[in-house]
């Protein structure tokens, strides 16, 4: 049997516990540490834009001159995450 060292995202905390599956079928866990503000996260995602750390990848993509849709195309998001990823950035 292998066990595979599951570490929090955010404060990489291994104190972590199963938390039952996402929609489509993949294992989420949860966070035990207190501090951490992380409540729930998978280690795969069926759609790229709901990966941890997405949003940074596409502001910098674009930030080095790709348009959107090159920026969609070599990620693997959809443009529609591109262009509000670059609204919420304007907004703020």
């Amino acid at each position: 049997m292998v066990q595979i060292a599951v570490k929090c995202p955010k404060c990489e905390s291994i104190n972590v516990g199963k938390h039952g599956f996402g929609k489509k079928g993949k294992a989420r866990y949860k966070c035990n540490n207190t501090e951490c503000s992380t409540t729930t996260f998978q280690l795969e995602y069926h759609n790229n834009g709901c990966k941890p750390g997405i949003e940074a990848d596409i502001i910098r993509n674009v930030a080095n001159s790709g348009g959107v849709r090159d920026t969609a195309r070599s990620l693997k998001v959809s443009k529609y995450k591109v262009s509000s990823v670059l609204k919420k950035q304007n907004q703020s």
